[in-house]
């Protein structure tokens, strides 16, 4: 039976093309909780390395890293076009205006970081650029944001899975790799705005 959330099988079905509208999917038509993107690019890169993708590692990183732009300008727009309807949402039991308005404070303090890292985060991938559309961050600013985030993103694990993918242990570890890139690479980004929400909490 196929298992058509498995990284290889997808591009083996849909080869470059199917990547590319994964990648897209996950954050242009929010649907990124349901996808291994992390996992994807990583095989990606490795299936560029024994030509399987019968492309230039420069041209898959880049197929992938316009995908994903064009993924956030999707989910910003869409972000853009519904959001004042979270604003204008009366009180309820489950929702709170002011809630909305400390988010979009955040969001504005702390926004490029959480596009550009997020890039690396399941879930945050996926919402980021909607969030970004709904609180209506300045979209010249935002465009900056989302090349830096979606060019990192390609540009750092689908070459490492064309050069590291051959090796055994790393087939066997990946997810466990990418698990500790995800870490070094945000943790001291999450760990700020911990610190920052239990400094406001005190106060």
């Amino acid at each position: 039976m196929l298992d058509l959330f498995n990284p290889k099988t997808i591009i083996y079905i849909g080869g470059i093309g199917l990547l590319g509208v994964i990648v897209f999917a996950e954050t242009g038509l929010l649907l990124g909780i349901i996808f291994p993107g992390d996992s994807l690019l990583f095989t990606a890169g490795l299936l560029t390395a024994v030509k399987v993708i019968r492309l230039p590692l420069a041209a898959v990183v880049g197929l992938v890293g316009t995908a994903a732009f064009l993924g956030d300008q999707s989910g910003y727009w869409i972000g853009w076009r519904t959001g004042q309807a979270f604003f204008n949402r009366p009180k309820s039991l489950f929702f709170r205006p002011e809630y909305v308005v400390i988010t979009r404070n955040f969001y504005r303090r702390h926004g490029s970081l959480v596009l550009i890292l997020g890039k690396f985060l399941p879930i945050i991938r996926t919402f980021a650029p909607l969030l970004a559309g709904i609180i209506q961050m300045p979209y010249r600013k935002f465009i900056i944001v989302s090349v830096i985030g979606s060019a990192s993103w390609a540009g750092i694990l689908i070459p490492l899975g064309y050069f590291l993918g051959n090796i055994s242990w790393v087939q066997t570890y990946y997810e466990w790799i990418i698990l500790g890139i995800v870490i070094i690479t945000t943790g001291p980004v999450i760990w700020r705005l911990i610190r920052a929400g239990r400094r406001r909490i005190s106060v």
